[in-house]
């Protein structure tokens, strides 16, 4: 239990004992989920040395060298950001920036379909995404094998969607409603 000035009160003999600059989340390690393919995930934080057990607070990801591989900024608590760089394999990849002109500016709440070898993808634009937090608002698709995008349907949030078919990989594509 704890008092208004962020002291713990030692139930057992009701004395106030200081943290003084501590946290009061504890170091627990950070996690990185690797998409199986089948519906399940695997932390691989460990293998890919993004494990860090730093006392974590915030997380973006946004693919900052334009490679096609999303990469990781982290911010913990009382220490330098930290940009975990992507430097795995990289498969194809396409990337949608939305621009919004009846809906808002930045298409919050638009989601993007995407088909690409017989596999269904959506990404759902947000401007937040959890405390001290935020991502961009460019929306990844990871294609593996797929040369093209045969289809990216987007249902922007004023009800009009925007279909573009037979779309190259490995590029920002840029969709402005109309």
């Amino acid at each position: 239990m704890f008092d208004g000035v962020g002291r713990r009160r030692d139930q057992s003999s009701g004395q106030l004992v200081s943290i003084g600059e501590h946290s009061l989340n504890g170091n627990e390690r950070d996690c990185l989920f690797r998409n199986n393919g089948d519906g399940t995930f695997t932390d691989v934080g460990y293998v890919d040395q993004s494990d860090r057990v730093e006392d974590g607070r915030g997380v973006s990801l946004f693919d900052y060298d334009g490679d096609g591989r999303v990469d990781v900024v982290v911010r913990n608590y009382r220490q330098p950001v930290q940009l975990l760089h992507n430097v795995g394999a990289a498969g194809h990849w396409i990337d949608v920036k939305l621009i919004g002109t009846r809906s808002n500016r930045d298409a919050v709440g638009a989601r993007v379909f995407l088909t690409a070898g017989g596999t269904r993808q959506m990404r759902e634009v947000h401007a937040g995404s959890g405390y001290l937090s935020g991502s961009t608002l460019v929306q990844h698709f990871g294609l593996g094998a797929a040369q093209s995008a045969e289809r990216i349907e987007v249902h922007w949030p004023s009800g009009s969607v925007t279909v573009v078919t037979d779309v190259p990989t490995n590029q920002l594509l840029t969709l402005t409603e109309s």
